[in-house]
């Protein structure tokens, strides 16, 4: 999708993600809530996610996700709820990475072609894209602290 789409949708999902009405996308979307590296302003953006244990898993290609690098907490809401949580980034490890793909998208697949992954007809991620997705994707895991 456009990056237009994404300017149009994105204020209308935040604004959700952070009412009484968030159970309509927060099964699945989280909002990510950060403090910008370079201009120090409070930034945000929604994201897609998998809750393994204490932890989320989440993909992107923009380069917002350079404002996750310095290892310091955010918050994030997570089903209408405020938390807290340390992101981890993985960028040189595209077997690791791969791997987290095929689980994430079995469990979201309406992010299958965001990442450029073809799904067969039982849902299963075509192996070849994920090989080439996950060299293009940084895989975020949010260790949940509250």
């Amino acid at each position: 999708m456009s990056d237009i789409f994404f300017k149009l949708v994105n204020p209308v999902v935040k604004a959700l993600l952070q009412s009484p009405l968030h159970g309509l996308m927060s099964h699945n979307t989280v909002l990510l809530k950060f403090r910008g590296r370079k201009s120090g302003r409070d930034l945000s953006t929604p994201v897609s996610y998998r809750l393994s244990g204490d932890e989320l898993q989440c993909f992107t290609s923009y380069p917002w996700v350079k404002n996750l690098a310095n290892g310091e907490v955010i918050t994030l809401v997570l089903k209408g709820k405020p938390r807290r949580g340390l992101p981890i980034l993985t960028v040189d490890d595209p077997g690791h990475t791969a791997t987290v793909l095929v689980q994430f998208l079995r469990a979201v697949p309406r992010d299958a072609p965001h990442a450029g992954v073809a799904l067969d007809a039982n849902g299963e991620p075509d192996q070849g894209d994920i090989a080439t997705a996950a060299s293009k994707l940084t895989l975020i895991t949010i260790r949940l602290i509250d």
